[in-house]
């Protein structure tokens, strides 16, 4: 029994050794303007629209959760599989999205209205800071 469990532990230890050796590859399906458009200005506009209404239930706060966490992960996804223009000023202002959805989900966490719509300012001047070198001059989002 014993002979077993060591046989088991060493094939178990060389499969580990084996498969940590290659990482798995990162591949990115959607474009920028795809992620931009699909996430970034999805999410960014459900925290918005708290101003307008704000969540009223469970479900409602539950579902701005998800928007606050597609928000500050999409910061991440600008990061990888080809979507950085570059290695300096990109990842700088990706990782501020990340931040400020943070500072979002922490804000929809504590059900504060006031916090989320403040944050989305914070979110609004990040974007904008993107906008302005990567597309086209930026465009004019108004903050609250």
């Amino acid at each position: 029994m014993r002979t077993k469990v060591i046989f088991l532990l060493l094939g178990v230890s060389s499969l580990t050794v084996s498969t940590t050796g290659q990482g798995p590859t990162i591949t990115a399906v959607a474009t920028v303007k795809q992620l931009c458009q699909g996430v970034i200005t999805a999410s960014s506009d459900a925290l918005f629209n708290v101003g307008r209404e704000a969540p009223s239930s469970d479900y409602e706060w539950t579902v701005l959760h998800n928007d606050a966490l597609m928000l500050a992960e999409s910061g991440n996804l600008l990061m990888i599989g080809g979507r950085a223009r570059d290695a300096d000023e990109w990842m700088v202002m990706s990782q501020e999205l990340v931040d400020a959805g943070v500072v979002a989900v922490e804000a929809v966490e504590a059900r504060n209205t006031e916090h989320v719509l403040a944050a989305g300012d914070q979110i609004v001047v990040v974007c904008e800071k993107c906008h302005e070198p990567y597309r086209d001059g930026g465009i004019s989002m108004p903050i609250r």
